[in-house]
């Protein structure tokens, strides 16, 4: 049986490994936690609006005896309504992000002034 053999480094190297990762641990667990929420928001704008049409139109339409008149109809309405929340949910993306590049470039712009 083989022992293998550990490489040895200078103390001073393992503790700057180890720093050099919390930072990006810290960044990832961000990144999922910010992606996750994201998620949620979008899939709790599309959900909505299309079960809850179904829900209301599928009551109206048995109180009403009517068929599926009401369950289509609203279905479709909350079809567009959804639609419409995920096309309002890409524009304010896409402001945040035209704001984001903005004021990188203006702390860019300040650090060089700085100089």
């Amino acid at each position: 049986m083989m022992l293998a053999k550990q490489q040895k480094r200078p103390q001073g190297q393992d503790d700057l490994q180890q720093n050099d990762d919390q930072p990006q641990e810290q960044e990832h667990s961000s990144n999922f936690i910010e992606l996750l929420g994201q998620v949620s928001t979008l899939a709790w704008n599309l959900v909505i609006p299309i079960v809850g049409g179904v829900l209301l139109g599928y009551y109206l339409d048995n109180r009403g005896g009517d068929g599926l008149t009401w369950t289509l109809s609203l279905l479709v309405l909350g079809v567009i309504f959804a639609f419409s929340n995920l096309y309002n949910l890409y524009i304010e993306h896409g402001q945040a992000k035209v704001q984001d590049k903005n004021n990188k470039e203006e702390q860019e712009e300040s650090d060089v002034q700085e100089e």
